[in-house]
């Protein structure tokens, strides 16, 4: 009779199999990874752009379009704000309470802004705000 040679442990086919799979394995998982990182990142761009124009919108509910048709202002250090707008309408008296009219006149505004990082816009959007011209005929602050 033959006796058999009992082996113990794995092959070294085996092991080159098993290292196959587990780099296959471990190569999903790092795409995986990059993946993630990469869609974190936009989120936080989107965020932070999302902050930008919350940020310019306040500031152009404080501006008077008749006064200021165009401008820019700095939101941050890297980031500014700029506006441009045009009138939509005509100018109507502005009337106090119970109707009765004032020396001011007043008008709607159609303003385009824009959120502007490194020379290239991040947001572009479109507000309708109200311009007030006084009893002089000159727009007030």
């Amino acid at each position: 009779m033959i006796a058999r040679r009992q082996t113990h442990g794995f092959s070294t086919l085996e092991l080159l199999v098993a290292l196959a799979i587990l780099s296959l394995g471990l190569m999903a998982l790092i795409d995986f990874r990059l993946s993630l990182l990469q869609t974190q990142s936009r989120q936080l761009a989107q965020a932070e752009a999302i902050q930008h124009e919350a940020n310019a919108l306040a500031l152009l509910r404080q501006i008077n379009p008749a006064a200021q048709p165009s401008g820019r202002i700095a939101i941050d250090q890297s980031v500014r704000l700029q506006w441009d707008a045009r009138i939509v309408g005509s100018y109507r008296p502005q009337l106090a309470w119970l109707g009765r009219e004032t020396g001011y006149r007043v008008a709607r505004f159609k303003v385009n802004y824009a959120i502007v990082e490194a020379d290239a816009a991040i947001v572009r959007g479109s507000v309708e705000l109200i311009g007030r011209i006084g009893p002089d005929g000159r727009p007030t602050p």
